[in-house]
């Protein structure tokens, strides 16, 4: 029989508010620098030992990671300084369940007190069944992390395939072909405009039914992007459109979206998402994406997947900053000037064949990792308030 018993929030774990580190005095480093929500980015110093949990403290509140390096949590995280002899992978999982975002102390911008929940009663186990019940849990974060790590191995791949072919120019048979200015002869260069066959703004829709707006859709936002790859689909976007709005910006397989507006100085524009029927298959509705990004449509399939790459590669090299425009406070994406003035050099149709046979399984199979990632988070999903709660008793 587990032994369970109720103390308070203060007597289970301390916590710290983090530490302070401007962008400007942030140095390139190893050791991850922990926002509320993610990873900001890496320093050359750290202030904590591992294991790291941290519990987001304003802006974005509640959000709980744990980091199993050397870090520096910044002061936007509240994190442990003590756990009370308690599991910290335990402490990780049982933060999560108790909906700290409910307290908010900020009048503007959202805050947690951790004052305010020092006095809360909480029933916990003895660290025997802690023990059990992070193992159990752990099990699940650790396929899904060996499944991330394997769609950024075949993310890598894909790109160094890409580099090979059409930055280095060692694709098939680039021994046997004739160069002018180290050019293939065959090869061609098109501006954006003659490349793309349509492209069309997102739209946003309404959170509740209005007038024409009957029409159900989900909606990718640009802030999604990054997240899609390891299989996070956000469902909550599921708003209603005019059916005319839809006509055109229903996402077809072969679609790239581009985000073509918001950014930030920290955020270049032009991150892009190539919709697949395995993409699709994830919705029960329709798909369009959101009105700070663009629908780019390519008639042929092997053009639509270079010219996919091809942005990849432009955004990781900054190649497209020239066309980032600053308006009230945000970054608008010049495509009309990019289309117009923008040059692509494009290689024979055979080429590009070759590429796309050669890495659209990749793709492929970073998506069915994504949606098995997904399976897995649902599962421990469903386990975490049972076994915290001791609904499910472990053995």
């Amino acid at each position: 029989m587990n032994k369970w018993e109720t103390i308070k929030f203060k007597d289970f774990v301390a916590l710290k508010r983090g530490y302070d580190l401007p962008h400007h005095k942030s140095k390139d480093g190893n050791y991850p620098v922990i926002a509320s929500t993610n990873i900001r980015g890496y320093h050359d110093e750290y202030k904590v030992e591992p294991p790291v949990v941290t519990v987001g403290r304003s802006g974005s509140i509640g959000q709980v990671q744990i980091i199993y390096d050397k870090a520096w949590p910044l002061n936007t995280t509240l994190y442990v300084t003590d756990s009370k002899g308690n599991n910290i992978n335990f402490i990780y999982y049982f933060l999560q369940t108790m909906g700290l975002e409910q307290f908010n102390s900020g009048a503007g911008v959202p805050t947690l007190n951790r004052n305010h929940i020092n006095l809360l009663k909480i029933k916990i186990p003895d660290i025997k069944t802690q023990e059990k019940i992070a193992n159990v849990l752990s099990t699940y974060d650790k396929l899904i992390e060996n499944n991330n790590r394997r769609i950024e191995i075949l993310e890598q791949t894909a790109e160094e395939i890409y580099k090979e072919w059409f930055v280095r120019m060692r694709f098939p048979g680039y021994e046997n072909a004739e160069f002018d200015k180290g050019i293939p002869k065959e090869w061609d260069v098109k501006k954006v405009g003659e490349i793309i066959s349509f492209d069309i703004g997102g739209g946003w829709g309404t959170e509740s039914p209005e007038e024409d707006s009957t029409k159900e859709a989900y909606v990718i936002r640009g802030t999604d992007i990054p997240n899609m790859k390891y299989g996070e689909i956000n469902y909550e976007l599921l708003r209603f459109h005019k059916d005319s709005q839809l006509t055109n910006r229903r996402l077809r397989s072969s679609d790239i979206i581009f985000e073509a507006s918001g950014g930030s100085k920290d955020q270049r524009l032009g991150r892009t998402y190539y919709i697949t029927n395995e993409t699709l298959s994830m919705y029960d509705e329709d798909v369009i994406c959101a009105s700070f990004c663009k629908v780019i449509r390519i008639d042929e399939k092997y053009l639509s997947w270079y010219f996919n790459h091809y942005l990849n590669y432009a955004y990781k090299t900054e190649t497209l900053s020239i066309f980032e425009v600053q308006s009230t406070g945000i970054s608008n994406f010049g495509f009309t000037n990019f289309k117009k003035h923008h040059q692509v050099l494009l290689p024979t149709v055979d080429i590009m064949k070759q590429f796309f046979e050669l890495t659209y399984n990749m793709y492929i199979e970073k998506q069915k990792l994504g949606r098995k990632n997904e399976n897995l988070k649902k599962q421990r999903d469903l386990l975490l308030p049972r076994l915290m709660n001791g609904t499910i008793e472990v053995k």
